[in-house]
């Protein structure tokens, strides 16, 4: 994600995401986590009254004695300031124990996001800025990149309105900044089990059931979080519980959230309009790969028309499964049966138990094996460090350069759920590369959050394999963030366009598919065994099972983002969620159910944005075809991309950086072959 300190304003809502890097936050070194509830306000407070200092200062420059560093740099700078003073507390209210803090720090963040509105759109702070740019100063072309970016940030925070205009710009950016946060907390604190019987466990194994808490009339309570909602979907025998579960999964959020979603869209067209494009995907994509929506649903629907015989013949095949097993004659999958029956299916005819497999894969095995294996890739390597924490399950490593023994970054893993913590799994740079003041560099800390399955007293913590996917592509975020050697952080790490952001984290993913991988990351908990030859051979003979319905499914998600954003009046965000889904993925939705209500997505960073991920993975897999091409443990491959990618950040343009790296464009090709498509097909 590109953020400038002028975008991150723009974005109107401080976050633990991208600004602190100031010693303030630092005790002997390292971070501290040890902040109280009573004290953000007064902290923001007192930060906000220096930031106001700043400003004025920046204003009070006589134009004749502007340069980029006591200008461009000074108002980063100004806002480096401010967001030390607030610490961790932004990141804190995502994994914090303490209800009142992350109340306190959610409660404040909305009032940073209104005050953000009117610091993003000061005229005289505008007018600064470009008696410097103005003069048409020279620059080198990172620096130029970083003042092109600087000015459209503020062209979309409404410095070219009119002063009528810019006063309901300021409005409406205030109601959306406050509807993004509630969204978001209505989510992440959103409870609705399902109490089921004992016989309703028919069909999931005893650390599952084991971890379930139990009513006081003796029932089992079935949470929505993943650890709990996933394999009981998959796994549940009993259809009326597996029913009752996915309808309340998908109305995560509530009504509220559908309301908050369908002010949030009239908001942004709004804002999108009175800056002079036509849509406001019109206005995100300016300065991303694709562009323009119109190269966005050009690359969707493609990608549709390619995907739909696929995921037809797997429709038909799974439902033809259904009814050798139930004796019924249905016609379709309903939301709450299609992935019980994709898994007996894989069971029985592909001989893979999910439930079975990750017996292989203990949390501690596998990551001990993917520190080793992108460790020897990267040249880098991982040591345990006794530093602070936020909470007891956090281990925290340096990691350091192979060759030369320095210290690159600082990484935190917080791998499983608890009451109020972050519900999905998710990269956070706590701290961003950049250089110092004193000409030194920051180094960077990042943290991956999940919610893993925890240990139980029998069993330690064992990983699905897809999930050992998904640790693989956090990491591929941590990587980008700290490898990073970009002079200003509004460039560092992960600071790159939205539909280039995952291309790294996504080509990571591969390896987990490869055999001599396998077998390095696992050893049954029992027996100590790593995978057996004949079952990763079978997993990988399935790899691609159910692909064109899943990769349908991403492409309606895309789609329907992007329909929301580009529509000339709010559309009935439910009605268009459910059609969409017959026309893309042709299989129907639960009648009742609200599932944009739970897409956090498509309220706060990939809005409009959501393709990003398909089309950073034909990136991605491009990427991996040179790994493939010189061997997948090659350091010098390694180093390569290390050196042209992942310690670039945004400092080029993302086409140059392909180009550098591949020595061309990206093509579709290999992604399309990867996933299971012939070559007529193309």
């Amino acid at each position: 994600m590109k953020k400038t300190k002028l975008l991150l304003v723009t974005a109107f809502l401080l976050t633990a995401t991208g600004v602190y890097s100031m010693a303030d936050m630092f005790k002997n070194g390292v971070l501290h986590f040890d902040y109280k509830a009573e004290e953000l306000a007064p902290a923001e407070a007192a930060a906000r009254v220096q930031l106001e200092k700043d400003l004025a200062a920046l204003i009070a420059i006589p134009p004749g004695e502007r340069t980029f560093d006591n200008t461009i740099m000074g108002y980063e700078r100004a806002f480096d300031k401010y967001g030390n003073a607030l610490g961790m507390s932004g990141f804190l209210s995502y994994v914090s124990t303490d209800k009142n803090f992350r109340d306190a720090a959610l409660a404040l963040q909305m009032q940073i996001s209104q005050y953000m509105v009117d610091v993003a759109t000061r005229r005289d702070v505008y007018q600064a800025i470009r008696q410097y740019t103005d003069t048409n100063p020279r620059l080198d072309p990172v620096q130029a990149k970083l003042v092109k970016e600087m000015l459209i940030g503020f062209k979309n925070s409404g410095m070219e309105l009119s002063d009528e205009d810019l006063e309901k710009f300021k409005a409406l950016n205030k109601e959306k900044a406050e509807y993004v946060i509630k969204f978001d907390k209505n989510i992440q604190e959103y409870k609705d089990p399902l109490a089921v019987t004992e016989e309703q466990l028919k069909g999931l194994g005893a650390d599952y059931i084991q971890k379930l808490e139990k009513t006081e009339d003796g029932k089992y309570l079935v949470t929505l979080d993943y650890p709990d909602y996933v394999p009981f979907m998959l796994n549940a025998d009993d259809e009326s519980a597996r029913k009752a579960l996915e309808f309340k999964y998908n109305r995560r959020g509530g009504e509220e959230n559908v309301r908050l979603l369908e002010k949030t869209l009239t908001l942004r067209r709004q804002i999108a309009h009175l800056l002079g494009y036509n849509t406001y995907a019109d206005l995100k994509l300016e300065n991303r790969m694709a562009k323009n929506p119109k190269t966005v649903m050009s690359f969707l629907k493609d990608l549709q028309k390619k995907l739909k015989p696929l995921g037809k013949k797997e429709d038909k095949e799974m439902i033809a499964y259904k009814n050798e097993k139930t004796g019924k004659k249905s016609r379709t999958l309903y939301s709450w049966e299609s992935g019980y029956w994709s898994n007996k299916y894989r069971k029985e005819h592909l001989e893979l138990d999910s439930e079975k497999i990750k017996e292989y894969f203990p949390s501690r095995v596998v990551i001990d094996g993917m520190l080793e294996l992108f460790g020897g890739v990267f040249g880098i390597t991982f040591e345990p460090v006794d530093v602070p924490v936020w909470h007891p399950d956090v281990k925290a490593f340096k990691i350091k350069d192979s060759a030369s023994g320095e210290l690159i970054a600082y990484f935190y893993m917080d791998l499983y759920p608890r009451e109020g913590k972050y519900k999905h799994a998710a990269c956070f740079g706590l701290v961003e590369g950049e250089e110092k003041q004193d000409g030194t560099y920051q180094i960077p800390f990042v943290a991956i959050v999940a919610n893993l399955n925890k240990p139980s007293a029998d069993t330690p913590s064992l990983l699905k394999h897809g999930e050992v996917e998904t640790l693989f592509h956090e990491f591929g975020h941590v990587l980008h963030n700290a490898l990073t050697k970009s002079k200003y952080s509004a460039f560092s790490g992960t600071n790159v366009s939205w539909d280039f952001v995952e291309a790294p984290s996504q080509m990571l993913e591969r390896w987990a598919w490869d055999p001599q991988v396998l077998k390095k990351i696992s050893k049954h908990y029992k027996t100590g065994e790593p995978l057996p030859d004949d079952l990763i051979g079978r997993m990988i003979a399935a790899k691609n099972f159910g692909s064109g319905g899943a990769y349908l499914r991403q492409d309606f998600f895309a789609q329907y983002d992007m329909t929301l954003h580009t529509a000339k009046i709010t559309p009935d965000s439910t009605k268009l969620y459910f059609d969409l889904t017959k026309k893309i993925r042709g299989l129907p939705l639960t009648k009742g159910t609200i599932p944009q209500a739970s897409f956090g997505h498509i309220m706060g960073g990939y809005d409009a944005g959501y393709y990003g991920y398909l089309w950073s993975e034909v990136i991605a897999e491009d990427f991996f075809g040179e790994f493939k091409k010189n061997g997948i443990f090659n350091p010098e491959t390694g180093l390569k991309f290390r050196r042209e990618i992942l310690e670039k950040g945004g400092t080029l343009d993302e086409e140059e950086m392909v180009k550098n790296f591949l020595g061309r464009p990206a093509q579709s090709e290999p992604f399309l072959q990867s996933i299971g498509l012939n070559r007529e097909a193309l």
